[in-house]
């Protein structure tokens, strides 16, 4: 049996351009990340504040509900097929998913509203204050987060959504969407089954 850990922002939820689109609407609309793509996690070179503190005042409290409580899923549909996957792993194979996010202060509460407004079904969510964190109690972490790819304990595997600020990041496994690993039999059971090899 395996553990499986998924992350949300840019796997499940469409967090960058939420992000774009309220800092456009309450401080600088000039921002266009289509022309300019975001290809670094270090977002304050993107979006203009005075210190990494007041970005993460307006990220985790100012505007949280609307940036990470009505972001929209990455793709139409995506978080439906989740649940019916969730259920496939436990049931047929023995495996656990965990939803697994970084958030603080009112990011809690906005994130919860995202999962219930998607209508997600998964039983297992963890809150995280660091994204070193996310692997814990997971064999198998799937997500976009550059800090978390990078800081990969040996034993166990990574499995990297592409996006523009992770594009140099090494990774155990590469995928374009949620949707490649949920889909592709045998990708899925490489990966699992390294895991296997590792223990």
């Amino acid at each position: 049996m395996s553990k499986i850990g998924i992350t949300l922002n840019e796997v499940l939820r469409d967090f960058i351009n939420r992000f774009e689109y309220i800092y456009g609407k309450y401080i600088d609309d000039s921002i266009d990340i289509e022309k300019n793509p975001v290809n670094s996690f270090d977002l304050i070179k993107y979006f203009s504040f005075e210190n990494t503190e007041a970005m993460n005042k307006f990220l985790y409290q100012d505007a949280a509900l609307e940036i990470f409580g009505h972001a929209d899923e990455l793709y139409d549909n995506l978080i439906v097929r989740l649940n019916s996957f969730i259920l496939d792993m436990k049931d047929l194979y023995g495996h656990d998913i965990q939803i697994i996010s970084r958030e603080a202060s009112t990011s809690i509460p906005a994130t919860f509203w995202f999962l219930s407004k998607t209508l997600c079904k998964c039983n297992n969510i963890k809150f995280v204050s660091n994204y070193e964190d996310k692997w814990d109690d997971v064999d198998i972490l799937i997500t976009a987060n550059p800090i978390a790819l990078d800081c990969k304990p040996i034993d166990k595997i990574s499995v990297k959504v592409n996006t523009t600020y992770n594009t140099d990041v090494k990774s155990d496994y590469t995928i374009e969407s949620l949707f490649d690993f949920m889909n592709n039999d045998t990708l899925r059971n490489n990966v699992i089954n390294n895991v296997n090899k590792n223990s």
